[in-house]
C-alpha cells in the first residue's frame, strides 16, 4: 500500500516544539508520519497518544509503534474522545483533519472517482451509514442540501436531480457511475473535475467530518497543560473556518456587557495567519490546499 508523506511535517515540529519528555497526543495519527517525527522528538522519556477510526490505519499504526512502551494507540473518532477518561494531560495535541492518501489510493474504500470502485467513502468500515446509502436513499432535497453544505457545490439541486432519477432507474453503485451522471448533468469547465466537490460533500456527510471537527476543537483544549499547544492542519474552508473561530474564541479576552475586559484570554495564536502548503511544502501534492493554525496555552 503506498504510504502518504505527512503534511507541513517541518512547520508542525515549528509551532509544537516537542522538547525531550513531552507528552502528546496525534488526533489522526494515519500511518504515522507526523508521529514518528513527535515520538523521536519527545524521546523515550516522551509519550505519544495515537488516536484514528479507521481500522486499517490502526493496524499500520500498531505494525509500525506496537514495540514501543511509550505510545499508546486507540481506534477512536477524534470527535468522540473523552478528554478526562482517554488522555492525561498533554503538552501538544495534533491533527490532521481529512482523507488519507493510502485511503484515497485504495479504490476499494470508494473515495475517488480517479479510480473505479464501490461507493463506500467510510473512514471507519465498521460503521453502517456508506456512500451508497446516501447517494441511492436519500431524497433530492437531502442530497441538495450535503452538496450545497459541504462541498459549497452551486449547481447541488441540478446534480441532486440526476442522481435522484438515474438512482431510481437502478441503484448507482460504483464512483465512476456517479462521477459520470454529474460531469453529463453540469459539464466540464475549467481543470476541476465537476465531480470534485459533491465526492467532498458526500464523504464528509458519511464520516460527519464537520461534527467531529467542531466537537473536538471545542473539547481538546481542556487536556492541555500550561504552555500545551494544539496545531490543526484542514484542507479546505470549512474544516478552516471552524478551527479559525475556535482559535480566536480561545484567545480573545472576555467582556461584560459594557465592553469591559473581566478576564485576560487563556491562550495566545502561534500562527497569526494559517501557514500555507500550496508554500511551504510545494513538493507534497497533497499539500496544496493545507492550512495549518497553532495556539499555546499561556499558563
Amino acid at each position: 500500500m503506498k504510504r502518504h508523506t505527512p503534511v507541513l511535517l517541518e512547520n508542525v515540529l515549528e509551532v509544537l516544539k516537542p522538547l525531550e519528555g513531552e507528552i502528546f497526543a496525534d488526533m489522526t495519527a494515519g500511518y504515522g508520519g507526523h508521529a514518528q517525527a513527535l515520538i523521536k522528538a519527545v524521546g523515550p522519556k516522551g509519550h505519544g497518544y495515537l488516536f484514528d477510526k479507521d481500522p486499517q490505519a490502526i493496524a499500520a499504526l500498531n505494525e509500525k509503534f506496537g514495540s514501543y512502551s511509550n505510545v499508546t494507540i486507540s481506534q477512536l473518532d477524534f470527535g468522540s474522545i473523552d478528554w478526562k477518561k482517554d488522555v492525561p494531560q498533554l503538552d501538544m495535541i495534533l491533527a490532521d483533519v481529512g482523507v488519507s492518501s493510502p485511503q484515497i489510493d485504495q479504490p476499494l474504500r470508494g473515495f475517488s472517482f480517479m479510480h473505479d470502485g464501490p461507493l463506500d467513502m467510510r473512514m471507519n468500515q465498521d460503521q453502517e451509514l456508506s456512500a451508497y446509502d446516501i447517494v441511492n436513499t436519500y431524497s433530492q432535497k437531502q442530497l441538495a442540501d450535503i452538496l450545497f453544505s459541504y462541498g459549497e457545490e452551486r449547481q447541488s439541486r441540478r446534480i441532486a436531480a440526476a442522481i435522484t432519477a438515474n438512482s431510481r432507474v437502478s441503484p448507482i453503485k460504483t464512483t465512476s457511475q456517479l462521477a459520470d451522471i454529474i460531469s453529463h448533468e453540469i459539464g466540464k469547465s475549467g481543470r476541476i473535475h465537476p465531480a470534485t466537490k459533491s465526492f467532498q460533500a458526500l464523504r464528509i456527510a458519511v464520516n460527519n467530518e464537520l461534527e467531529s471537527l467542531q466537537s473536538a476543537v471545542i473539547s481538546m483544549p481542556q487536556a492541555l497543560s500550561p504552555k500545551g499547544r494544539i496545531a490543526i492542519i484542514s484542507f479546505h474552508s470549512l474544516e478552516d473556518r471552524i478551527v479559525k473561530q475556535a482559535f480566536k474564541a480561545l484567545c480573545t479576552a472576555a467582556r461584560d456587557e459594557f465592553g469591559h475586559i473581566v478576564s485576560e484570554p487563556l491562550y495566545r495564536k502561534v500562527t497569526k495567519k494559517p501557514i500555507s502548503g500550496n508554500q511551504q511544502d510545494k513538493s507534497n501534492p497533497r499539500a496544496r490546499s493545507a492550512k495549518l493554525r497553532a495556539v499555546e496555552k499561556i499558563k
